[in-house]
């Protein structure tokens, strides 16, 4: 009876050994030979079923892919940007289509990074960036240019208040006389424009002078231009060929714009314009380029600048773009 019962158990035990290395060899193959393509996965507890998917392309993209910042995001030398601007003859032959998706492209992507971006003012429209990055903040004793305001002194009081900044706002369609709004800050009831237009006593009409003009009319010849914002509803155009021109902008560190890309014809907004305007923005774009300026923020305006393009895409007349002046010039 007790060999029987000993018998018994060794079939007994050798079968679970049996099941027991089963086991462990199965378990050995799910967890090596058929998962050996698959990631660590977090915990269920942590992350739904759904984001292991997306975490697992994240990583898997990761491995097979080696992601390299653009030389410009990893020193301080310059570079193309992602769409560089051709000369003048090759733009002369490109049909409206490509010159329209060449502004579009190149004023939606950057081309230098800010690591420190500073929004002041409102978070809606009225607010505008600087980079806080050493290289390029409002030091003490900054000046700024603002110009076009509608009634919304939230940047300019906010860089005033955080930098200590000497700030000069610009805009002659405002109701309001010219006077000083606070120790820092000063309103101009002048326009910013590419010639100077004086208007005589007792005549209406709106006051304009040329970047230049006004900084020798303030005093700031000598001094340099830490921001220069402008929201000036497509007089850009006329204005950054004449400051360019001039090197009015060799002493300028920020340059903070909102492009309007549509113009007006008989009343009517084209948001698509001709070829040959569209030459034009380009050609200002690739002097500001080639003068050292690099978009680090970009911003679609939506709203009412919303349009669709005759070739089929949904496109911005509105773009918000903050650049740096990335040569140094006694930043």
């Amino acid at each position: 009876m007790e060999t029987m019962w000993a018998r018994q158990s060794l079939k007994t035990w050798t079968a679970l050994i049996m099941v027991g290395i089963f086991l462990f060899v199965a378990q050995k193959s799910f967890f090596t030979k058929d998962r050996q393509d698959c990631p660590e996965q977090p915990h269920a507890d942590i992350l739904p079923n759904a984001h292991f998917r997306h975490v697992d392309v994240i990583r898997k993209k990761e491995e097979d892919t080696k992601v390299v910042a653009p030389a410009t995001f990893q020193g301080d030398e310059n570079v193309e940007e992602p769409f560089p601007i051709p000369a003048d003859d090759v733009l002369k032959e490109m049909s409206l289509k490509n010159l329209s998706r060449l502004y579009h492209r190149f004023v939606d992507n950057v081309g230098v990074l800010c690591r420190n971006i500073n929004r002041l003012g409102k978070l809606t429209d009225g607010g505008w960036e600087v980079c806080h990055d050493q290289r390029y903040r409002p030091p003490s004793e900054c000046l700024v240019y603002s110009v076009g305001i509608n009634n919304d002194f939230s940047f300019d009081d906010a860089i005033a208040r955080e930098y200590g900044c000497e700030v000069h706002s610009f805009d002659p369609s405002m109701k309001t006389k010219s006077y000083r709004r606070s120790e820092k800050v000063s309103f101009h009831q002048i326009g910013i424009s590419d010639t100077d237009v004086h208007i005589p006593e007792g005549q209406t009409g709106w006051e304009m002078r040329k970047l230049g003009s006004m900084k020798q009319e303030l005093g700031h010849d000598k001094r340099r231009i830490n921001v220069l914002k402008m929201d000036i509803e497509h007089w850009e155009w006329k204005v950054l060929p004449e400051a360019i021109a001039t090197g009015f902008l060799d002493d300028v560190t920020t340059l903070d714009l909102e492009l309007h890309s549509w113009i007006i014809e008989k009343g009517t907004y084209i948001y698509e314009p001709p070829a040959e305007i569209y030459m034009g923005y380009l050609k200002s774009l690739r002097q500001l380029h080639q003068l050292g300026f690099r978009i680090y923020l970009t911003h679609k305006n939506l709203g009412s600048c919303q349009f669709k393009s005759k070739f089929g895409m949904m496109r911005t007349s509105c773009q918000e773009i903050a650049m740096v002046q990335t040569k140094k010039r006694g930043l």
